[in-house]
C-alpha cells in the first residue's frame, strides 16, 4: 500500500506528511481503524456500482419497451399506408376518377396519379 510520488522527497513538507501518512506509522489502533474505514468505503462502492448497473437495467428494459411500441406504431401506420395505395390502385385500375379515389384512400391526387 505504499505510494509516493517522484517530488514527496524534495520538499520536506510532503516528506513529513507522507511519513504521517503511511499505514506502517499508524498504531495498531489506528490500523484497525483505517481498515474498517477502509472496508467501509470499499462496501460503499460496492452498493454504488450495483445501483449504477441496476439502474442501467432498468433504462435498457424502458428502451426497448418504448422502442417496441414505437416500432408497432410506425409498422402499423406504414401498413394502413400499403393497404391504401393498394385500393388506390385497384380503383385506379378500375377506371375510378382520381377525386373519388382520393375522397376514399385520403391520398393525394398526385399520389394516385404517380401509381
Amino acid at each position: 500500500m505504499e505510494t509516493s510520488l517522484s517530488f514527496t522527497n524534495d520538499i520536506p513538507l510532503f516528506k513529513q506528511l507522507g511519513k504521517l501518512a503511511s499505514y506502517s506509522e499508524l498504531t495498531t489502533d489506528q490500523q484497525i481503524q483505517y481498515d474498517d474505514s477502509f472496508n467501509n468505503y470499499l462496501a460503499y462502492m460496492g452498493q454504488q456500482e450495483y445501483k449504477l448497473n441496476e439502474g442501467i437495467k432498468i433504462g435498457w428494459k424502458e428502451g426497448e419497451a418504448k422502442g417496441r411500441k414505437e416500432g408497432r406504431k410506425e409498422g402499423r401506420a406504414e401498413g394502413e399506408r400499403n393497404a391504401m395505395l393498394a385500393t388506390a390502385r385497384n380503383m385506379k385500375a378500375d377506371g375510378m376518377p382520381a377525386d373519388i379515389i382520393a375522397k376514399y384512400t385520403h391520398l393525394t391526387i398526385s399520389e394516385i396519379e404517380a401509381l
